[in-house]
């Protein structure tokens, strides 16, 4: 039997940015909630799971934001179904009182290194506008946990 570890590490950053830099951060978010609003009516609706998302999704996703990164797209597959089976789950138990679910905060994760970089006290997000920068001011790691398989 093979022993797997993965280590993963959740860090939180405070930082600020520049009026060009919020702009565009506020652009992906905007297209982002968006997707994820309609992403999780459908899975709560339909029990969906992320291939059967990407199935009837991406395409018209890739056509209405071109820009969007196709990681960040996949991201909102993850994020949707995660948030579907929690409302399902507090449906189930009689703890959810509306029909669907609210997005309420919006995360994006940007897991993969090509699309951000640290350097210098300043982390650089990849955008449909270029790298943007964002000075932090702080880091604060918030969990570490280590799986094995």
């Amino acid at each position: 039997m093979e022993l797997f570890k993965t280590l993963t590490r959740t860090v939180a950053v405070e930082c600020y940015a520049n009026k060009y830099a919020r702009r565009v951060l506020r652009e992906v978010e905007s297209a982002y909630r968006e997707m994820l609003e309609e992403m999780v009516e459908y899975a709560v609706k339909h029990k969906a799971y992320q291939s059967t998302l990407h199935r009837v999704f991406y395409s018209r996703f890739r056509n209405v934001y071109p820009w969007m990164s196709t990681r960040v797209i996949k991201g909102a597959y993850r994020n949707a179904v995660r948030r579907a089976k929690s409302f399902r789950e507090l449906r189930k138990r009689g703890r959810a009182y509306i029909n669907k679910p609210e997005i309420g905060r919006v995360t994006i994760t940007y897991s993969d290194t090509r699309d951000w970089k640290l350097k210098d006290g300043v982390v650089k997000l990849k955008t449909h506008s270029g790298w943007v920068d964002l000075r932090y001011t702080e880091i604060q790691v918030y969990t570490d946990t280590i799986r094995y398989r």
